[in-house]
């Protein structure tokens, strides 16, 4: 072989070698780029995935409907909007949400198999505590797919039976009601006179059916909490069996199921207020009767009524 002739056949051989570097690095490339298209795909489908799952929580009340009321969930799909909802918000049931609470294998039904997922709902209001629906433990280094949504909920399931607002009325009157007590001429419950600072009772009728008695615990509760009047009071009697055994305000909620469910004719009662008439020491109570065995620390005045937050709910795998 002469001299141009060897000058081309390496010319070759370092083309070919260039060509094969070129085709591998391309391959490199086009598999990396493959793995980066896979990666977005499965990131777009597990998140959508999510979404789907968060919006089935809010949006729709499960299968069966009355989930939470079973006693077997073999064939449950859970879903915790309120049944009873018709104002066009997400309201979430606080019965569902309890047993979801309750039955965190449930959400299997609508996640990937495999995966883990953490339920939570964050108050708008930051004095109100996070609730943690479902909290699987999360692993480090691992992707986790989030749904974020708007919703209106209750700490509790929970009934006011009688609410009385010692505070100056427009016209000074504060109830329709005329208490029995005021047909008794020693122990008159006349209404207070805020403006000339005069003592006085506020009297409310109110009823409880006797079906719920044995399923209901019943607290009182103020608002504040602490009552500043330190001369109030409080009693609860029927209009046929009237007492005068009064009781002081505590500075937490007081369980009043035993009263309630020993005083006779129990399907009327009355709850008398008595205050010092004093204009800056206004308060509310509260009579409310909370699901049988409902904890205590559950039982505040600032978990009564609708809360805003964020439905959180994270997938992993």
């Amino acid at each position: 072989m002469d001299q141009k002739g060897f000058i081309f056949s390496l010319d070759v051989f370092v083309s070919l070698v260039i060509i094969i570097i070129i085709l591998g690095i391309s391959a490199d490339a086009m598999d990396i780029a493959g793995n980066k298209i896979d990666d977005f795909c499965s990131e777009q489908s597990y998140q959508r995935i999510t979404g789907d799952a968060c919006d089935i929580l809010i949006k729709t009340s499960g299968s069966p409907e009355n989930w939470e009321q079973k006693n077997s969930f073999t064939a449950v799909s859970p879903g915790l909007a309120d049944t009873k909802n018709f104002s066009g918000t997400y309201k979430l049931s606080p019965e569902k949400l309890e047993a979801l609470q309750k039955n965190p294998a449930l959400m299997d039904r609508l996640i990937p198999e495999g995966f883990k997922c953490s339920v939570s709902i964050y108050p708008f209001d930051p004095s109100l505590p996070i609730v943690s629906v479902v909290n699987q433990t999360q692993d480090f280094n691992t992707d986790v797919y989030v749904a974020n949504r708007t919703v209106v909920y209750s700490y509790n399931s929970y009934v006011i039976y009688s609410t009385i607002k010692i505070e100056q009325s427009a016209d000074g009157n504060f109830s329709h009601y005329i208490c029995p007590h005021s047909l008794i001429k020693l122990d008159t419950h006349e209404f207070p006179d805020f403006k000339n600072n005069k003592p006085g009772w506020v009297c409310d009728l109110f009823k409880i059916a006797p079906e719920n008695l044995n399923s209901t615990d019943f607290y009182l509760l103020t608002d504040p909490p602490h009552v500043l009047d330190k001369k109030a009071l409080w009693m609860i009697d029927t209009p046929d069996d009237l007492t005068n055994k009064v009781e002081k305000f505590e500075d937490h909620p007081v369980d009043i199921t035993g009263k309630i469910r020993s005083i006779k004719n129990t399907g009327v009662l009355v709850l008398h207020i008595y205050t010092s008439a004093e204009y800056n020491k206004q308060f509310k109570v509260y009579v409310v009767g909370f699901p049988r065995g409902t904890p205590l620390d559950k039982v505040k005045i600032n978990y009564l009524g609708l809360k805003s937050g964020y439905f959180v709910l994270k997938i992993w795998d």
